[in-house]
């Protein structure tokens, strides 16, 4: 009879555990009931920690999501910026090609565009820069290379400014007597 018992409960314990293993291995809520059961008890499970490390990816992922909206706000921000500085920029450059022909007026016109420009250029950089430190990209730009076009010394270079007002003197000479043999037909020099 302790035989014929124990045959039984071997056979019992069988089944159950076929059972378990076919309700584990088909049906997830199964799975989690019996994992939260031999949590209970202490046991770890593999089903456990598999949640574990679920919970935490959605977590970085969220994170993850959280940091790249933020980033293509602030690549959206800048890239706009940095359009609506193109378009001044090819509009200074194109508005002044009538005023750049006239003598004298032309060379005060061409150092305020070029001076707007450095100053639309220098926007640009800096916005790059701020873009790619919170980004984590690149580097930080240059300091000395920013410094050239952020803030150019003009006056670094004597030979650029010495005898400027003779030069421009003597060149708006030449202009003058050209545009008099051009309206008296002569072939320019």
């Amino acid at each position: 009879m302790f035989t014929l018992l124990r045959r039984g409960l071997v056979i019992a314990a069988f089944i159950a555990l076929l059972a378990s293993n076919i309700l584990t291995l088909t049906w997830s809520a199964a799975t989690a009931a019996l994992s939260g059961l031999l949590g209970a008890l202490g046991v770890s499970t593999v089903h456990a920690q598999l949640e574990t490390r679920n919970r935490t990816q959605a977590r970085q992922l969220a994170a993850q999501k959280k940091r790249l909206a933020l980033q293509q706000r602030q690549l959206r921000k800048v890239g706009g910026n940095i359009r609506a500085r193109t378009v001044k920029s090819a509009a200074a450059n194109i508005g002044s090609l009538p005023a750049e022909a006239v003598p004298l007026l032309g060379w005060a016109v061409v150092v305020g565009v070029t001076a707007y420009e450095l100053t639309l250029a220098c926007d640009n950089l800096r916005d790059l820069d701020s873009l790619y430190r919170d980004m984590g990209i690149d580097p930080e730009a240059d300091r000395e290379v920013m410094d050239l076009i952020c803030n150019p010394d003009l006056t670094r270079d004597g030979r650029l400014w010495t005898g400027a007002p003779e030069r421009l003197h003597r060149d708006y000479g030449a202009f003058q007597a050209w545009s008099r043999g051009q309206a008296n037909g002569e072939a320019p020099p």
